[in-house]
């Protein structure tokens, strides 16, 4: 099955800039939805908190590629407070997972290096574009990976962390949706 993708005209952006662009967004759409494919660990939660870990890693790397690359002030506001938030998230994560025995991946998925590849070449708005919509999609899936968890789960210990980290990843989505409102005038 081919994916077709309709052309988007954006005033400033060049026509090179706009292929890339769409074929950014694309991309980036279609990783977000192996990342939710594979969301569902309520009777494992070694796995919920391995890709809970890794899904905050490329948050936080995807936040510094955008303080470095992004001239936006609410994209870069954005991105400082992920920073600051999911490590102090990481960091719990960590802990649990040391005391409760559950040995958790370095790094970040393939599908997380490949969204990282997608946003690296990108500058400008586009990058702006791209980097606000993959936040709202990832932060959309991970509502929805921490809510079953915190419903489901097997842990009562990953359960509550699970339930405890909802509220601020909701309000980070309501963040990412504001700021690529922001970012889209």
């Amino acid at each position: 099955m081919q994916a077709q993708f309709r052309s988007v005209w954006l005033p400033g952006i060049q026509t090179m800039s706009r292929i890339r662009l769409g074929k950014a967004i694309a991309g980036i759409a279609l990783m977000g939805s192996v990342s939710i494919a594979c969301a569902a660990h309520a009777d494992e939660p070694g796995k919920f908190l391995g890709d809970a870990i890794q899904d905050g890693r490329a948050e936080i790397q995807s936040c510094q590629l955008a303080l470095r690359t992004s001239s936006d002030p609410s994209v870069q506001a954005f991105a400082k407070r992920m920073i600051a938030d999911h490590e102090s998230l990481d960091a719990r994560i960590e802990t649990l997972a040391q005391r409760k025995g559950y040995t958790l991946p370095d790094g970040i998925s393939m599908t997380q290096q490949a969204t990282q590849t997608v946003l690296k070449p990108l500058t400008g708005h586009a990058f702006d574009l791209a980097f606000m919509k993959h936040n709202v999609s990832d932060h959309e899936a991970d509502i929805k990976q921490f809510s079953e968890e915190a419903q489901k789960g097997s842990d009562a210990d990953v359960r509550s962390l699970a339930a405890g980290a909802l509220p601020t990843l909701q309000e980070h989505l309501k963040l990412a949706e504001q700021t690529q409102a922001k970012v889209k005038r």
